[in-house]
Parts: C-alpha cells; structure tokens; sequence
C-alpha cells in the first residue's frame, strides 16, 4: 500500500526578530495569517492545539470557521470566530465563564450560555476583536493582522498537527506568528535559552510550498 510523501519542510533562524518578521511576511504573502501585537512570546503552542481539537470535539468551533482572535492559558482560552449566519458573516467570542463578575458588551448578543464558556456574537469584526482585547488585555494574544481574510480552522488544525509530525526547533513551545493556506503553511518561534552559552535565535519553520488560499 503506498504512503503518503512527507510534507516539504525549510527552518531558518535569526538574531533580530525585525529580520524575522520581515522574512515571515514575505514568505506569507497574501496568505491569511495569525501574529502577537508585541514583543511577548506569543501563544502557547500545545495548549491551542489542544483548545482547538477540544472545542471541535464538543461543536463549538466547526472547521469552515476563520480565527480571528485567539489566546490561550493552561486552563483556559478565548477567541474570536467569523461563522456565516443566514447568509451573512458574524463574529462569535467564545470566553472562560469565572465566578468573578465580567462586562458584558453592550453591542453584542449572547449566543453561548454553558457551565465553562461564555459567547457573545457581534456583526462587526471590531467590536468583537475590542472585547477579545478588554477580556485578555492582547498580552501574548495572536491577532488575524496584515490580510485580507482570517484563517480558516481547518487549515489552523491541520498544519499545526502537521507541524508536530516532523522536527521542530528546540524549545519551540510559544507561536509567535504564523501563516495558513490549502497547501502551506509558515510558522515563527521566539528565541530561548537552554542553558548558559546555549540559546536559540527566532525560528521560521515552512510547510508545504503554496501561499495561495
């Protein structure tokens, strides 16, 4: 029986996280793409891809849904989805219910009422990005930025899980930006230190060879 070729696989590393975003977003192109608002980490790895697999278990997330927002915590996360509604594109935040009180928006209708996750659905992208940005103050948050059109889940799901197949960069445990198209997908770690005299610069790991979504 034949098996399937391995996915094309290119890693480069930087000193300065300018040179690094520059060759990130060249090589992204047009693609949509998800990236941090500062100089922060980013978003944990395993734990969105382990938020992302759960949420799609349980309905929450379906896989023609594009990540606008997303921020992730050991036990805990919260995002901003774009789902057509009759026709129509909304904008879904899906957030942690806590005991302490929260703000709810005043422009957005409630649409997820559940023991752990509270939703809200907006009609418009920004209003619902500002309150993703009030609920987890966008420190180490990634943001749908620089593109036409946010990444769906399913091509989210499916290159980060491709990713995991092959060699990763060591102590790659943080995404700080990353691309996703049908056929490729880019991803850019943060630089970290093992050990005295041991330390890995910004690493740009690519997937496949298509920018195109």
């Amino acid at each position: 029986m034949a098996t399937a070729s391995p996915t094309q696989r290119s890693m480069q590393e930087f000193s300065d996280r300018a040179e690094a975003l520059a060759v990130f977003l060249r090589s992204a192109g047009s693609a949509p793409r998800l990236i941090t608002l500062d100089d922060s980490a980013g978003c944990p790895l395993y734990q969105a891809l382990a938020a992302l697999q759960w949420t799609g278990e349980t309905g929450l997330f379906r896989l023609d849904d594009r990540l606008h927002a997303a921020w992730f915590a050991a036990e805990s996360g919260v995002a901003v989805i774009e789902r057509v509604v009759d026709g129509k594109p909304a904008y879904r935040f899906l957030g942690p219910r806590i005991e302490a009180p929260q703000k709810a928006p005043v422009d957005g209708t409630p649409v997820v009422d559940e023991p752990f996750v509270l939703g809200y659905e907006f009609t418009e992208r920004w209003n619902a990005i500002a309150h993703f940005l009030v609920t987890t103050q966008g420190r180490g948050a990634l943001l749908s930025l620089f593109a036409a059109r946010a990444p769906t889940l399913e091509h989210v799901r499916r290159w980060l899980l491709d990713l995991f197949q092959g060699p990763v960069p060591e102590g790659a445990d943080h995404l700080h930006a990353a691309w996703f198209a049908t056929t490729g997908a880019g991803f850019l770690f943060p630089p970290t230190t093992f050990a005295v005299g041991h330390a890995r610069g910004w690493a740009y790991v690519e997937l496949g060879s298509s920018r195109e979504e």
